[in-house]
């Protein structure tokens, strides 16, 4: 085997790629900077443990692990920079109780992408962390919407739902969460039902999961249906039609904000509110975010936290010409 065949899922940049990738990172560098958010840096490798705590499984099988020849042990090459930026505010940045940050740079998964076939990104994004509730997550949805009109993509749309909504719904199977997401996440009744029939759910939650599955968990539906699963079923609704309601009338003319209840994450180290950005003539999501409070309090912090991130490789390839 030839020792430069290239690698599956990995390429090189050069030329006016690489050129395009290093303009548009500057771009959105000044304009994250002049929201007041501070660039770090963290490494390309962590001990596995700091990656995996707070996200579990759900980033494990997507790290790539080997025995550091300078004996420093097992070591990891970093699929996703959120669990970097927990451990680096839990730890070296303690003293801060406010912190707003952005980064940008490599990352890389340990299989390919299912869409994309690659299994390189160019992970940037920002994280806002100790701004409990609407104050941090309408600063992080606004610098969302921002970033896509930087890159110039138009009409700017965000999905926005509550994983404690989804949560309320399944809290009583005995299937692990991660299934039930990745089955949400398949948008398909045929596929709902048949894994309904094996569950003992409340027929009220049945029917609920048939409608995300369906698509058609928009606010008047969460409106109309959150006081008839359970109580937290009903305090994850008012959260999410409030934030709504409170982002749409902020950022009005900027971004169109909808409720989808169905909306999953990309990583299910997220507990709250969470979203994906879509703009005109875009197919795919271009972003995801959401609060991931619960990860902060596994790094030994305990604080609120938000943020989103993307793939500016794909921004790229799918920006408006």
């Amino acid at each position: 085997m030839s020792v430069v065949k290239p690698i599956l899922g990995l390429e090189d940049a050069f030329g006016s790629r690489a050129k395009a990738l290093r303009l548009l990172q500057f771009r959105l560098f000044e304009l994250y900077s002049d929201a007041g958010f501070s660039e770090v840096i963290p490494p390309l490798v962590e001990r596995p443990a700091a990656l995996n705590s707070g996200a579990g499984s759900f980033l494990s099988d997507q790290t790539v692990v080997f025995s550091d020849p300078a004996d420093a042990g097992l070591l990891a090459i970093r699929p996703d920079m959120t669990p970097q930026i927990a451990r680096l505010v839990a730890t070296r940045m303690s003293h801060e109780k406010v912190l707003k940050l952005h980064y940008s740079g490599p990352v890389m998964l340990a299989r390919p992408d299912v869409r994309s076939g690659s299994r390189q990104q160019w992970q940037t994004g920002v994280e806002c962390l100790g701004l409990a509730g609407e104050e941090g997550d309408v600063e992080v949805m606004h610098l969302a919407a921002l970033s896509m009109a930087e890159a110039g993509f138009k009409q700017a749309v965000l999905q926005v739902g509550h994983m404690g909504l989804i949560q309320a719904l399944v809290a009583e199977s005995t299937q692990a969460l991660e299934a039930w997401v990745n089955l949400i996440a398949r948008h398909s009744p045929e596929d709902m039902a048949t894994h309904l029939a094996s569950e003992s759910l409340a027929d009220a939650n049945n029917a609920a999961l048939m409608v995300l599955a369906a698509g058609q968990a928009d606010a008047a539906w969460l409106a109309a249906e959150q006081h008839h699963i359970n109580a937290d079923f009903a305090q994850a609704a008012q959260e999410l039609l409030h934030l709504a309601q409170t982002v749409s009338s902020r950022l009005s003319g900027e971004v169109e904000i909808v409720i989808d209840v169905a909306v999953t994450p990309r990583f299910l180290y997220h507990s709250g509110m969470v979203f994906t950005g879509f703009a005109a003539a875009t197919s795919h999501a271009l972003l995801h975010g959401g609060r991931y409070d619960t990860m902060m309090a596994t790094h030994g912090r305990d604080m609120p936290a938000t943020g989103f991130s993307f793939d500016l490789w794909a921004w790229l390839d799918n920006a408006p010409c």
